[in-house]
C-alpha cells in the first residue's frame, strides 16, 4: 500500500511539473520613443516589431531601428519587403516590418 502511494505521489508531481509554462518571455529593447525586438529569419531578413505611444512617429521608428540595425549588421542598404498594418490599443501602437539588407547595389 506504501508503495502504491509512493508511486501516485512520483506520477502527480511529474504531472504538474509538466504543466509548468516554460515559453520565453519576450524581451523588447528600449530606444528613445519606442521599443523594439529584432528578430533574426536568417543572415540578412530580419523582422522587427516597433512599439510607442506616439502613432505620428511610428514609421520613422520603424525605419531608425531598421537602419540601426542594417548598420550593425554590416550592410549597406535596405528595403522593406513586407510590412503590417498599424495594431492600436488605447496604450500603444504596433508597427511589424520585415526588412532583407544587403551590400554593394541596391536592387
Amino acid at each position: 500500500m506504501y508503495k502504491l502511494g509512493a508511486i501516485v505521489a512520483v506520477l502527480l508531481v511529474t504531472l504538474v511539473g509538466g504543466c509548468v509554462n516554460t515559453t520565453p518571455r519576450v524581451k523588447y529593447t528600449q530606444a528613445d520613443g519606442y521599443r523594439y525586438i529584432e528578430h533574426k529569419i536568417t543572415d540578412n531578413y530580419f523582422m522587427l516589431n516597433i512599439i510607442s505611444k506616439n502613432k505620428p512617429n511610428i514609421d520613422a521608428y520603424a525605419l531608425t531601428q531598421a537602419s540601426m540595425l542594417t548598420e550593425q549588421q554590416g550592410y549597406d542598404w535596405f528595403i522593406i519587403v513586407e510590412q503590417s498594418g498599424l495594431i492600436t490599443t488605447p496604450s500603444r501602437v504596433e508597427k511589424v516590418i520585415e526588412i532583407r539588407m544587403g551590400t554593394g547595389v541596391k536592387p
